[in-house]
């Protein structure tokens, strides 16, 4: 009889997940999880023990800062090499609130992310015990599922665990045969109980039992009744390519001679029927008459940028959408069509007549975006967006922060062409600012590569915790470009901007006075401050070797 369960229980867990596909592993330090650490502790050494799994482990001291790191890596396991789960592991207590900034995005974006938090025994619940809270299913609706894990007992024999690491894998991975939310990728819960010892046991890794587990959750199974019929064969259709559409989006809108609308992230923003500078165009007075005579709107991919793309799909006479990501059964309720994904029966017209160069509905798209090819650029957070693109070609990875610099890399973005778009990712599930530097480094370390960032200086300094790397610890070969204008400029563009300026300055712009080049010294990081296009584009010319920030002033 073993004296110390948890321990076996702890290398059977990590043993398991490894043999379905997790790769890499986030832990916070704490007490509570000690199990759990000291398995990872030896898998993810540079020596394994005989019959231990070798594992990527990362260790940060923040677990809001951990869990965006963990999603990073999950988002860049996606474009680099096979979708994966990606396991974050805490203590107790205040640490597994922490996670939720980043399950919320997970949720929404469609990650998955094994959530592993350690839990005292149900005894120490409701009595006062330090670090105690009510743990379970504290991610609520944000979860694709949660389990409470009691204490691992002296007397039982291996498998608990391998069964619930079969489980949650195969939850977080997602059902694409399903009809709800269980078809998507997501964050999964297992909040486990440990009882002292909680220290090592110096045991032998066990081979893991092989769980064969058919998930029984979701509704209905797609059939081929679902299939979509062929794209009407409209004239003036208009494909809007958002978030994480793909290159289809692109082969959609060349079979029918549509205008494509493409955000940065899309992946499709290339070819001969890409629209550049379109939301220049919606913004002008001939793009709102392009507009009102477009017949059908064709969306694939989620749109989250701009109120003139909402405002064209808002007064389509016709909608279909498809690829919605996570959350495609959110799609406007007034689309007439919703599948998941882009059917090959939307490749091709269905009366087989148009040549993508003889559409007249595309060349007035053309025409009107032709004005703004040559516009001027003066030094602010366009020019920086446009120097940080412009050396981005076919391999390369950027992430870019959801407020001010997508956009700005939205508006003057290169159209490029086809198989040489860069891949641009965004935490779009939900914009928001949180963990962004995670986030990049996460997508770093997964990829493997040199990868580039672009933020605003309040998403910078919203997660600049994220810089902090310990000297044990893998470095990333990331650049991470701040446009530092002062303060949350974004707002000037909104409605707000018309409150008395003191107003909008105090409680909108939020001014920081933080001097980026001393906190990334703090924390021992290269930093160079740009003040021109000019120095910029000098900056950018070598791919980063290691993880450093290049800041352009445009205050």
């Amino acid at each position: 009889m073993n004296d110390n369960p948890s321990a076996p229980f702890a290398r059977e867990l990590i043993a398991s997940l490894y043999d379905l596909g997790v790769r890499d592993f986030v832990l916070c330090p704490g007490s509570r999880s000690g199990p759990l650490a000291h398995a990872l502790a030896e898998a993810g050494g540079g020596n394994p023990p005989l019959g231990a799994p070798r594992v990527n482990l990362h260790v940060r001291a923040d677990e809001r800062s951990a869990a965006f790191l963990a999603l990073g890596i999950a988002r860049g396991r996606a474009v680099t090499d096979v979708p994966r789960p990606v396991a974050m592991i805490t203590t107790s207590g205040t640490a597994v609130g922490n996670l939720l900034p980043a399950v919320m995005e997970a949720h929404h974006s469609g990650v998955p992310l094994l959530l592993i938090t350690a839990d005292r025994p149900g005894e120490m619940r409701g009595v006062g015990a330090n670090q105690t809270t009510d743990q379970g299913g504290i991610f609520a609706t944000f979860a694709r599922w949660s389990a409470e894990v009691p204490v691992p007992t002296c007397d039982e024999g291996p498998g608990r665990a391998a069964s619930l690491a079969a489980q949650a894998v195969a939850i977080a991975m997602g059902d694409p045969t399903r009809d709800d939310m269980t078809g998507t990728p997501g964050p999964v819960h297992l909040n486990i109980e440990f009882r002292e010892p909680l220290e090592a046991d110096g045991g032998v890794w066990q081979t893991p039992p092989r769980i064969d587990t058919t998930p029984s959750y979701g509704t209905r199974v797609l059939t081929a009744a679902d299939l979509p019929a062929p794209l009407p064969a409209v004239e003036r259709g208009v494909v809007v390519a958002g978030d994480c559409a793909g290159e289809v989006a692109r082969e959609v809108a060349e079979a029918h001679g549509w205008p494509l609308l493409a955000e940065p992230t899309s992946g499709a923003r290339a070819g001969d029927a890409c629209i550049g500078f379109y939301v220049s165009v919606l913004e002008g007075e001939a793009g709102r008459r392009l507009a009102e005579q477009v017949h059908q709107v064709v969306v694939i991919g989620r749109p989250t940028l701009s109120r003139p793309i909402q405002q064209l799909i808002a007064r389509a006479p016709s909608l279909i959408v498809a690829a919605h990501g996570a959350r495609w059964r959110e799609a406007p309720r007034h689309a007439d069509q919703v599948v998941r994904t882009v059917p090959s029966s939307w490749l091709t017209r269905s009366d087989g007549k148009l040549e993508l160069g003889d559409s007249a509905w595309l060349a007035s798209w053309r025409e009107a975006a032709s004005e703004f090819e040559d516009s001027s650029r003066t030094w602010g957070g366009d020019a920086v967006a446009h120097a940080f693109m412009a050396p981005l070609g076919k391999g390369d990875i950027a992430v870019v922060g959801s407020s001010g610099p997508i956009r700005a890399v939205d508006r003057v973005g290169p159209v490029c062409e086809p198989g040489e778009v860069p891949t641009l990712i965004a935490n779009r599930g939900l914009s928001g600012i949180d963990g962004t530097v995670s986030t990049a480094v996460g997508v770093a370390l997964a990829a493997g590569q040199p990868t580039h960032a672009l933020m605003g200086d309040v998403t910078f300094l919203h997660d600049v915790g994220g810089l902090l790397i310990g000297p044990l610890e893998q470095r990333p070969r990331l650049r991470i470009v701040v446009t530092n204008d002062g303060g949350g400029t974004i707002f000037g563009e909104l409605e707000h901007a018309s409150a008395p300026r003191e107003h909008v300055e105090r409680v909108f712009t939020t001014p920081h006075g933080a001097n980026i080049g001393a906190l990334c010294a703090g924390y021992g990081v290269p930093h160079t401050a740009v003040r021109s296009a000019d120095a910029l584009a000098r900056a950018l010319a070598k791919p980063p070797v290691t993880l450093e920030v290049v800041e352009a002033l445009v205050l």
